[in-house]
Protein backbone atom coordinates (compact mmCIF):
# COMPACT_ATOMS: atom_id res chain seq x y z
CA UNK A 1 0.00 0.00 0.00
CA UNK A 2 1.61 3.27 -1.05
CA UNK A 3 -0.81 6.12 -0.34
CA UNK A 4 0.93 8.80 1.73
CA UNK A 5 -0.57 10.83 4.55
CA UNK A 6 -1.51 14.21 3.13
CA UNK A 7 -2.83 15.82 6.29
CA UNK A 8 -0.89 19.00 5.58
CA UNK A 9 -2.61 19.42 2.21
CA UNK A 10 -5.88 17.46 2.17
CA UNK A 11 -7.82 20.23 3.88
CA UNK A 12 -7.55 22.64 0.97
CA UNK A 13 -6.68 20.38 -1.95
CA UNK A 14 -10.19 20.51 -3.42
CA UNK A 15 -9.58 24.11 -4.54
CA UNK A 16 -6.31 23.48 -6.34
CA UNK A 17 -7.69 22.48 -9.74
CA UNK A 18 -9.43 25.83 -10.07
CA UNK A 19 -6.48 28.08 -9.28
CA UNK A 20 -4.72 29.82 -12.19
CA UNK A 21 -1.04 29.19 -12.78
CA UNK A 22 1.58 31.85 -12.15
CA UNK A 23 4.02 32.91 -14.84
CA UNK A 24 7.60 31.81 -14.15
CA UNK A 25 9.97 34.48 -12.87
CA UNK A 26 13.22 35.21 -14.65
CA UNK A 27 16.01 33.12 -13.18
CA UNK A 28 19.11 35.01 -12.02
CA UNK A 29 21.53 32.39 -13.34
CA UNK A 30 21.01 29.15 -15.22
CA UNK A 31 18.94 26.01 -14.88
CA UNK A 32 19.79 22.46 -15.90
CA UNK A 33 17.70 19.32 -15.92
CA UNK A 34 18.87 16.60 -13.52
CA UNK A 35 17.63 13.23 -12.34
CA UNK A 36 17.62 12.20 -8.68
CA UNK A 37 17.83 8.40 -8.63
CA UNK A 38 17.28 5.97 -5.76
CA UNK A 39 17.56 2.40 -6.98
CA UNK A 40 15.11 2.02 -9.87
CA UNK A 41 13.26 5.23 -9.00
CA UNK A 42 14.18 8.20 -11.19
CA UNK A 43 12.89 11.65 -10.27
CA UNK A 44 13.21 14.52 -12.76
CA UNK A 45 14.43 17.76 -11.28
CA UNK A 46 16.23 21.05 -11.79
CA UNK A 47 19.62 22.34 -10.72
CA UNK A 48 19.48 26.13 -10.47
CA UNK A 49 22.91 27.78 -10.55
CA UNK A 50 23.70 31.41 -9.73
CA UNK A 51 25.38 33.66 -12.26
CA UNK A 52 28.84 33.43 -10.75
CA UNK A 53 32.01 31.44 -11.29
CA UNK A 54 33.51 28.87 -8.96
CA UNK A 55 32.09 26.17 -6.76
CA UNK A 56 29.00 27.38 -4.90
CA UNK A 57 26.92 26.15 -1.95
CA UNK A 58 23.73 24.26 -2.74
CA UNK A 59 20.42 23.89 -0.92
CA UNK A 60 18.35 20.75 -1.60
CA UNK A 61 14.62 21.43 -1.29
CA UNK A 62 12.54 18.68 0.36
CA UNK A 63 8.76 18.74 0.03
CA UNK A 64 5.87 18.58 2.45
CA UNK A 65 3.16 15.90 2.55
CA UNK A 66 1.41 14.67 -0.56
CA UNK A 67 2.53 14.05 -4.17
CA UNK A 68 4.30 17.38 -4.69
CA UNK A 69 6.04 18.49 -7.84
CA UNK A 70 9.51 20.06 -7.86
CA UNK A 71 8.10 23.54 -7.20
CA UNK A 72 5.87 22.33 -4.35
CA UNK A 73 2.98 23.84 -6.32
CA UNK A 74 -0.02 24.72 -4.19
CA UNK A 75 -2.78 26.48 -6.10
CA UNK A 76 -1.13 29.28 -8.09
CA UNK A 77 1.87 29.34 -5.76
CA UNK A 78 5.25 27.69 -6.28
CA UNK A 79 7.23 28.24 -3.07
CA UNK A 80 10.19 26.06 -4.07
CA UNK A 81 10.56 27.97 -7.33
CA UNK A 82 10.48 31.20 -5.31
CA UNK A 83 13.25 29.90 -3.08
CA UNK A 84 15.35 28.71 -6.01
CA UNK A 85 15.08 32.07 -7.77
CA UNK A 86 15.74 34.05 -4.62
CA UNK A 87 18.74 32.03 -3.49
CA UNK A 88 20.29 32.21 -6.96
CA UNK A 89 20.34 35.99 -6.54
CA UNK A 90 22.43 35.44 -3.40
CA UNK A 91 24.96 33.18 -5.15
CA UNK A 92 23.46 29.90 -3.89
CA UNK A 93 22.49 26.91 -6.04
CA UNK A 94 19.42 24.75 -5.41
CA UNK A 95 18.21 21.29 -6.34
CA UNK A 96 14.50 20.62 -6.55
CA UNK A 97 12.81 17.51 -7.91
CA UNK A 98 9.42 15.88 -8.32
CA UNK A 99 8.49 13.79 -5.31
CA UNK A 100 8.44 10.02 -5.75
CA UNK A 101 4.71 9.79 -5.02
CA UNK A 102 4.13 12.41 -7.74
CA UNK A 103 6.11 10.49 -10.36
CA UNK A 104 5.21 6.90 -9.49
CA UNK A 105 1.92 7.09 -7.58
CA UNK A 106 0.87 3.66 -6.31
CA UNK A 107 4.16 2.18 -7.57
CA UNK A 108 6.30 4.36 -5.32
CA UNK A 109 7.83 1.47 -3.36
CA UNK A 110 9.10 -1.96 -4.41
CA UNK A 111 6.39 -4.60 -4.64
CA UNK A 112 5.58 -6.13 -1.29
CA UNK A 113 6.94 -3.14 0.65
CA UNK A 114 4.89 -0.63 2.63
CA UNK A 115 5.52 3.06 2.24
CA UNK A 116 7.43 4.78 5.04
CA UNK A 117 8.88 8.20 5.74
CA UNK A 118 12.12 6.89 4.30
CA UNK A 119 10.73 5.61 0.99
CA UNK A 120 8.40 8.60 0.65
CA UNK A 121 10.95 11.32 1.40
CA UNK A 122 14.22 10.55 3.18
CA UNK A 123 15.84 8.09 0.73
CA UNK A 124 15.41 10.42 -2.24
CA UNK A 125 16.69 13.42 -0.29
CA UNK A 126 19.82 11.41 0.52
CA UNK A 127 20.22 10.56 -3.16
CA UNK A 128 19.95 14.27 -3.98
CA UNK A 129 22.69 14.99 -1.42
CA UNK A 130 25.03 12.45 -3.00
CA UNK A 131 24.25 13.79 -6.47
CA UNK A 132 24.99 17.34 -5.37
CA UNK A 133 28.38 16.31 -4.00
CA UNK A 134 29.42 15.05 -7.47
CA UNK A 135 28.40 18.13 -9.47
CA UNK A 136 31.36 20.18 -10.73
CA UNK A 137 29.72 23.52 -9.93
CA UNK A 138 28.98 22.61 -6.30
CA UNK A 139 31.21 22.87 -3.24
CA UNK A 140 30.79 19.40 -1.69
CA UNK A 141 31.51 20.81 1.77
CA UNK A 142 28.55 23.20 1.51
CA UNK A 143 25.55 20.98 0.84
CA UNK A 144 22.46 21.95 2.83
CA UNK A 145 18.99 20.41 3.08
CA UNK A 146 15.94 22.64 3.38
CA UNK A 147 12.72 20.88 4.32
CA UNK A 148 9.24 22.38 4.39
CA UNK A 149 6.47 20.96 6.58
CA UNK A 150 6.94 17.16 6.43
CA UNK A 151 10.32 17.77 4.79
CA UNK A 152 11.28 20.06 7.66
CA UNK A 153 10.20 17.51 10.23
CA UNK A 154 12.35 14.89 8.49
CA UNK A 155 15.39 17.14 7.97
CA UNK A 156 17.03 15.95 11.21
CA UNK A 157 16.55 12.33 10.11
CA UNK A 158 18.04 13.13 6.70
CA UNK A 159 21.05 14.79 8.36
CA UNK A 160 21.55 11.90 10.78
CA UNK A 161 21.53 9.34 7.98
CA UNK A 162 23.67 11.40 5.61
CA UNK A 163 26.63 12.57 7.65
CA UNK A 164 27.67 14.87 4.78
CA UNK A 165 25.52 17.96 5.35
CA UNK A 166 26.83 21.42 6.14
CA UNK A 167 23.53 22.28 7.81
CA UNK A 168 19.76 21.93 7.71
CA UNK A 169 17.00 24.50 7.31
CA UNK A 170 13.58 23.64 8.71
CA UNK A 171 10.53 25.59 7.53
CA UNK A 172 7.24 24.98 9.39
CA UNK A 173 8.56 21.74 10.86
CA UNK A 174 6.18 19.80 13.09
CA UNK A 175 7.62 18.62 16.40
CA UNK A 176 4.57 16.74 17.67
CA UNK A 177 2.96 13.42 16.62
CA UNK A 178 1.13 13.41 13.28
CA UNK A 179 -2.21 12.57 14.87
CA UNK A 180 -1.93 15.51 17.25
CA UNK A 181 -1.19 17.86 14.35
CA UNK A 182 -4.08 16.50 12.29
CA UNK A 183 -6.60 16.83 15.10
CA UNK A 184 -5.44 20.38 15.79
CA UNK A 185 -5.78 21.35 12.12
CA UNK A 186 -9.29 19.92 11.94
CA UNK A 187 -10.38 21.70 15.12
CA UNK A 188 -9.09 24.99 13.69
CA UNK A 189 -10.85 24.49 10.36
CA UNK A 190 -14.18 23.13 11.61
CA UNK A 191 -15.83 26.54 12.19
CA UNK A 192 -14.23 27.98 9.03
CA UNK A 193 -15.35 25.19 6.71
CA UNK A 194 -18.66 24.38 8.37
CA UNK A 195 -18.19 20.83 9.57
CA UNK A 196 -18.91 19.79 13.16
CA UNK A 197 -16.10 19.03 15.58
CA UNK A 198 -17.88 15.75 16.27
CA UNK A 199 -16.76 14.64 12.78
CA UNK A 200 -13.04 14.94 13.65
CA UNK A 201 -12.62 11.40 15.07
CA UNK A 202 -14.15 9.94 11.90
CA UNK A 203 -11.85 11.97 9.64
CA UNK A 204 -8.82 10.94 11.67
CA UNK A 205 -9.83 7.29 11.50
CA UNK A 206 -10.31 7.50 7.73
CA UNK A 207 -6.81 8.98 7.45
CA UNK A 208 -5.41 6.16 9.56
CA UNK A 209 -6.99 3.60 7.24
CA UNK A 210 -5.46 5.24 4.14
CA UNK A 211 -1.91 4.16 5.02
CA UNK A 212 -0.24 1.06 6.43
CA UNK A 213 -0.27 0.78 10.21
CA UNK A 214 3.54 0.88 10.22
CA UNK A 215 3.51 4.32 8.55
CA UNK A 216 1.08 5.74 11.07
CA UNK A 217 2.95 4.23 14.01
CA UNK A 218 6.24 5.79 12.92
CA UNK A 219 4.49 9.11 12.19
CA UNK A 220 3.25 9.22 15.76
CA UNK A 221 6.46 7.95 17.40
CA UNK A 222 9.09 9.92 15.46
CA UNK A 223 10.45 12.77 17.61
CA UNK A 224 12.27 15.21 15.33
CA UNK A 225 13.30 17.61 18.09
CA UNK A 226 15.09 14.83 19.95
CA UNK A 227 16.83 13.70 16.75
CA UNK A 228 17.84 17.30 16.02
CA UNK A 229 19.32 17.63 19.51
CA UNK A 230 21.78 14.84 18.67
CA UNK A 231 23.16 16.70 15.64
CA UNK A 232 26.28 18.85 15.73
CA UNK A 233 25.71 20.68 12.44
CA UNK A 234 24.20 24.18 12.11
CA UNK A 235 20.41 24.34 12.06
CA UNK A 236 18.03 27.14 11.06
CA UNK A 237 14.41 26.78 12.19
CA UNK A 238 11.90 29.19 10.61
CA UNK A 239 8.21 29.52 11.46
CA UNK A 240 5.28 31.64 10.33
CA UNK A 241 3.39 32.86 13.38
CA UNK A 242 0.07 32.77 11.46
CA UNK A 243 0.57 29.12 10.46
CA UNK A 244 -2.34 26.94 11.62
CA UNK A 245 -1.00 23.70 10.10
CA UNK A 246 2.24 23.68 12.05
CA UNK A 247 2.08 26.14 14.91
CA UNK A 248 4.25 28.13 17.26
CA UNK A 249 3.87 25.30 19.76
CA UNK A 250 6.01 23.12 17.49
CA UNK A 251 8.51 25.96 17.09
CA UNK A 252 8.81 26.32 20.88
CA UNK A 253 9.38 22.56 21.26
CA UNK A 254 12.39 22.84 18.95
CA UNK A 255 13.61 25.89 20.85
CA UNK A 256 13.48 23.98 24.14
CA UNK A 257 15.12 20.84 22.74
CA UNK A 258 17.91 22.84 21.11
CA UNK A 259 18.42 25.41 23.86
CA UNK A 260 21.96 24.16 24.48
CA UNK A 261 22.84 23.79 20.79
CA UNK A 262 25.12 26.72 19.95
CA UNK A 263 24.64 26.19 16.20
CA UNK A 264 20.83 26.35 16.28
CA UNK A 265 19.17 29.55 15.07
CA UNK A 266 15.47 30.43 15.29
CA UNK A 267 13.34 33.00 13.51
CA UNK A 268 9.58 33.46 13.52
CA UNK A 269 7.61 35.89 11.37
CA UNK A 270 4.41 37.51 12.72
CA UNK A 271 2.69 38.00 9.34
CA UNK A 272 3.59 34.74 7.58
CA UNK A 273 1.52 31.57 7.09
CA UNK A 274 2.39 27.94 6.35
CA UNK A 275 3.67 28.83 2.86
CA UNK A 276 5.62 31.79 4.28
CA UNK A 277 3.29 34.19 2.50
CA UNK A 278 2.54 37.59 4.00
CA UNK A 279 -1.00 38.02 5.29
CA UNK A 280 -3.11 39.69 7.93
CA UNK A 281 -5.41 38.40 10.65
CA UNK A 282 -6.56 34.83 11.10
CA UNK A 283 -5.03 32.51 8.49
CA UNK A 284 -7.51 30.66 6.26
CA UNK A 285 -7.04 28.02 3.51
CA UNK A 286 -8.19 30.49 0.83
CA UNK A 287 -4.89 32.35 1.27
CA UNK A 288 -3.15 29.53 -0.58
CA UNK A 289 -5.29 30.26 -3.64
CA UNK A 290 -3.94 33.80 -3.95
CA UNK A 291 -0.69 34.15 -5.86
CA UNK A 292 1.73 35.41 -3.21
CA UNK A 293 5.48 34.69 -3.28
CA UNK A 294 7.56 33.51 -0.37
CA UNK A 295 8.42 36.59 1.69
CA UNK A 296 11.83 38.05 0.69
CA UNK A 297 12.97 38.16 4.33
CA UNK A 298 12.78 34.35 4.44
CA UNK A 299 15.11 34.06 1.45
CA UNK A 300 17.46 36.59 2.99
CA UNK A 301 17.59 34.72 6.31
CA UNK A 302 18.28 31.41 4.55
CA UNK A 303 21.01 32.97 2.40
CA UNK A 304 22.65 34.54 5.45
CA UNK A 305 22.66 31.17 7.22
CA UNK A 306 24.17 29.33 4.23
CA UNK A 307 26.83 31.96 3.61
CA UNK A 308 27.90 31.86 7.27
CA UNK A 309 29.28 28.34 6.71
CA UNK A 310 33.05 28.66 6.33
Amino acid sequence: MTTSIASMTLLFAACLAFAPAVAAQQITGTERAIVVQTGAFKLPGILTLPAMAGKVPVVILVHGSGPNDRDETIGPNKPFRDLANGLAEHGIATIRYDKRTKVYGAASVPQGTDISYDTETVDDALSAVELARTLPEINPQKVFVLGHSLGGMLAPRIAKRSGHLAGIIMLAAAARPMETILREQLAYLAPLQGFPESAIPTIVEQTRKSVPASYWTFANEYQPAQVAALLSIPMLILQGERDYQVTMEDFHIFQTALSGHHNAQFRSYPKLNHLFQVGEGKAVPQEYMKATPVAPIVVQDIARFVKAKK
